[in-house]
């Protein structure tokens, strides 16, 4: 499972067994299944996306309005709307977001931050099996 999909533009894609290395710059929505050595930064947060699937791995900056992850990532994630962290993710950072939800199952060590502003509550979902 990839997270939500969006009708509209076409998104860009890092496939299982690719490595990427370097800061990875794009707009619209990425989803990450391989692996990415560097920095993932949104060119313009607003309307961003970044996926980092289950076998996915990123070593490095996660900066996007929307953060979905299932997989692993080990650096700081800055979520300007919304972070999901979901069930078997592992995140080793900061993360820093408007809006958070983190799902029973994932493993989140490293301090959480709301975005300053206004103030959001955080969400705990004990069990989002449907």
């Amino acid at each position: 499972m990839l997270g939500s999909k969006r009708s509209g533009g076409g998104g860009h894609r890092i496939g299982a067994g690719a490595v990427f290395e370097g800061t990875l710059r794009f707009s619209g929505r990425v989803e990450i299944e391989g692996t990415v050595s560097g920095n993932v930064v949104a060119d313009t947060a607003e309307g961003s996306e970044v996926v980092v699937a289950g076998p996915g791995k990123v070593h490095g900056q996660i900066s996007a309005a929307i953060v979905v992850i299932s997989g692993t990532v080990e650096g700081p994630v800055r979520a300007g709307v919304r972070l999901d962290v979901l069930a078997g993710a592992k995140v080793s950072g900061d993360l820093t977001y408007r809006d958070l939800q983190i799902q029973h199952g994932a493993v989140v060590t490293g301090s959480l931050m709301p975005i300053e502003g206004e103030q959001v509550a955080l969400k705990l979902v004990a069990n989002s099996r449907t």
